[in-house]
């Protein structure tokens, strides 16, 4: 038997007695709190993670869609010595498009129906124009290659084709889907060069004294029949983010040279490029 001493009593180990109903909710409110304060930084990140991407991407369409267009309109009216002059160096009319037979019997137009002509539009213009393929330059706007047997020679020959060695390429923009197509006369379809594209818009410098210099700009719809004095081109085009980033939906008012454009109200970004084209074969 166990004695106890003089004033000693006894001890029984201490039993944890668990949480009680309002501790246990306290806890789980508190828990909630952090995981809402978690998630809320997790969207937050994600959502300006997206919006980065998609200004980055809109950002790089716009300077494709210069870069593409810039690269043709350069092109424009380039004729070697011996091809003699071109007498149109635009898609005016659809008779600008000549279909015509190379040395070898192939066709230099694949589909003479997928060309538009250069004219002012609601929206957004379209764009053609037409130079000569050699061994030098021998590539449409989609980067399709006119034959070797079709192209002109470095030297006069008699069969030297300069109406088979011309090279078209016509730039607009297809509204329901929003993207710029390049239709090239190497290829049977229009090609897409750049989705998220709203409008593209064009001005004509026209020299009308001989000098070179621009003395205005104008639009197709004005330019009077001086198509062989333009000299340089201006180009502005309205690209919009692929997905909607922005928090609130809003309309906003563009200026495109001498076009303004609202957008409708909703949450996609959207910004304007534009740049200027001297016409080199034709100063």
């Amino acid at each position: 038997m166990i004695r106890l001493k003089k004033n000693q009593r006894w001890t029984f180990p201490r039993y944890q007695a668990g949480l009680s109903l309002i501790e246990l909710l306290v806890a789980m409110v508190i828990g909630l709190f952090l995981l809402a304060g978690i998630a809320s930084s997790y969207v937050s990140s994600k959502n300006s993670s997206v919006k980065r991407d998609q200004v980055s991407l809109l950002e790089d369409n716009g300077r494709l869609v210069l870069e593409i267009i810039s690269s043709a309109i350069e092109h424009t009216g380039y004729t070697p010595v011996n091809a003699g002059i071109m007498p149109s160096q635009f898609i005016t009319t659809a008779s600008d498009v000549v279909d015509d037979t190379c040395e070898d019997g192939t066709n230099n137009v694949m589909n003479t129906s997928i060309f538009r002509i250069t004219a002012d539009n609601s929206g957004s213009d379209a764009l053609g124009v037409i130079y000569h393929g050699d061994n030098t330059i021998f590539t449409d706007c989609t980067g399709a290659q006119l034959s070797a047997n079709c192209r002109l020679k470095p030297v006069p020959s008699t069969n030297n084709f300069s109406d088979a060695a011309r090279i078209y390429n016509s730039f607009y923009v297809n509204s329901s889907t929003d993207r710029l197509l390049c239709a090239g006369s190497r290829s049977s379809t229009p090609q897409v060069i750049a989705e998220g594209v709203e409008s593209v818009q064009f001005l004509y410098g026209v020299d009308t004294n001989g000098d070179n210099i621009v003395d205005r700009y104008t639009n197709a719809s004005n330019i009077a029949g001086l198509w062989n004095n333009v000299v340089s081109i201006q180009i502005a085009v309205l690209v919009r983010s692929l997905k909607p980033v922005k928090s609130v939906a809003e309309s906003k008012q563009f200026t495109l040279l001498d076009t303004s454009i609202t957008s409708p109200s909703d949450r996609y970004q959207r910004a304007v490029f534009s740049t200027t084209v001297k016409l080199r074969n034709t100063l």
